[in-house]
């Protein structure tokens, strides 16, 4: 049988068949009923008088995607092993991009992949000096260093560095640490609040000791506890702008910690190819008659993850078919063993990596044994073959032309 929204049960079968289902699930043997409340919405306002306590249940489909997306995760880290260091960095980085460009999107905050690819390379990093903090945020995450999220001013430390710099001054959280009057995210094209949030700033430290608990402390799959936390902090809205960017950021930070890089960075890529799924997925969580169960949240952002992981790993499978034919057609050449290492990497930096932010000579020099006197020779004998795309630093790429030549 399926298992269907308690909204939906309340249309079929009315209130008394509703309590009852209600009644079944919250106290089932294997519900997962946590110790966080919400006010639900209705008629576009958040009901403080009435209290819900969240709870999901581990469905045959929530097992299942799980499952899906471990076994996804094994399969991206055994591609990423099977490409050398230069291949799956440039390709990291790419994500990266996309990532960063798409959380972006979905506030409608304008950059371009180049102002971004400007500012993780450190080129006129002054200009875009509102991105360094989310750019630099998202490199800890490639770094694998541990980003702390254990107490509540943590928070505030991440809406410091990731976006406290591009918002406006009407907007600047106007408690201690966070905001201390109501917030809400309107549809203007409809005129409708989607969500409200009247907590005070007492209220919202309150609510996050209690989401830090449950992340930390209590007994779940660790994948279903960040999946439910991601709907705990947007549904909160501790700031007044900047809760998006850093909601999507922490549950990045989570997924690489529990899955891997790959899995973490396509999150807000495909958030934005699925904003409407995406958006109504928290209205429908926090609406009166939805009586507090996150199961259909957590199912919903788990399809996002696998279709995310899935795009992924078409694309580097995709990747490593087409290096293996340049690579062939490389050796065809019969070059210096010099130049075809020197060639062989640009080309790999060419199909894995982003237009926008190629390797420079210097980054080539480190991958090359010899030195950067016989790196310019050998990319000056083969300037045929490439395209001058930058002077400070110098970068070149390997040209289409070229490509084609290897791909016959």
């Amino acid at each position: 049988m399926e298992y269907k929204p308690l909204r939906t049960i309340f249309h079929m079968k009315g209130e008394k068949g509703l309590e009852k289902e209600y009644n079944k699930r919250l106290n089932g043997d294997v519900t997962f009923l946590t110790d966080i409340n919400i006010n639900p919405i209705k008629d576009q306002s958040q009901q403080l008088q009435t209290t819900y306590p969240t709870f999901f249940l581990p469905t045959s489909n929530l097992c299942n995607k799980s499952e899906k997306i471990y076994m996804n995760t094994i399969k991206i880290n055994s591609l990423l092993k099977s490409q050398p260091g230069i291949a799956t960095a440039a390709y990291l980085k790419k994500l990266l991009l996309n990532e960063l460009q798409s959380t972006n999107d979905k506030e409608n905050i304008r950059s371009t992949k180049k102002e971004l690819a400007d500012v993780l390379n450190k080129s006129n990093s002054k200009t875009h000096k509102r991105f360094n903090g989310l750019v630099d945020q998202y490199l800890l995450l490639l770094s694998g260093e541990k980003i702390s999220l254990s107490e509540v001013s943590d928070f505030r430390k991440i809406y410091d560095v990731l976006v406290a710099d591009e918002i406006s001054k009407k907007d600047k959280p106007d408690g201690k640490l966070f905001r201390n009057d109501g917030v809400g995210v309107e549809d203007t094209s409809r005129g409708k609040w989607l969500h409200r949030n009247e907590y005070n700033e007492y209220e919202i430290i309150d609510y996050l000791n209690k989401l830090l608990r449950f992340i930390n402390y209590y007994e779940a799959p660790k994948l279903l506890k960040v999946v439910s936390s991601h709907y705990f902090f947007e549904y909160l809205h501790p700031f007044y702008d900047g809760n998006g960017r850093i909601g999507r950021y922490i549950l990045a930070k989570y997924l690489s910690e529990i899955l891997d890089l790959v899995t973490a960075l396509t999150f807000s890529y495909t958030v934005n190819r699925n904003k409407n799924k995406y958006d109504k997925s928290f209205e429908f969580t926090s609406d009166f008659l939805n009586y507090g169960e996150i199961t259909f949240f957590i199912d919903t952002i788990l399809e996002l993850i696998i279709e995310g992981q899935e795009s992924a790993i078409s694309q580097f499978e995709e990747d490593i078919r087409m290096i293996k034919r340049l690579e062939k057609g490389l050796d065809k050449l019969n070059l210096k063993e010099e130049d075809n290492q020197a060639l062989f990497i640009l080309l790999q930096d060419k199909v894995f990596g982003s237009e926008y932010s190629r390797m420079s000579l210097k980054d080539l020099e480190n991958y090359v044994k010899y030195g950067r006197k016989k790196l310019d020779k050998i990319i000056k004998n083969h300037s045929d073959k490439l395209n001058r795309i930058k002077d400070r630093p110098v970068v070149y790429e390997i040209s289409d032309d070229f490509i084609n030549e290897l791909m016959l």
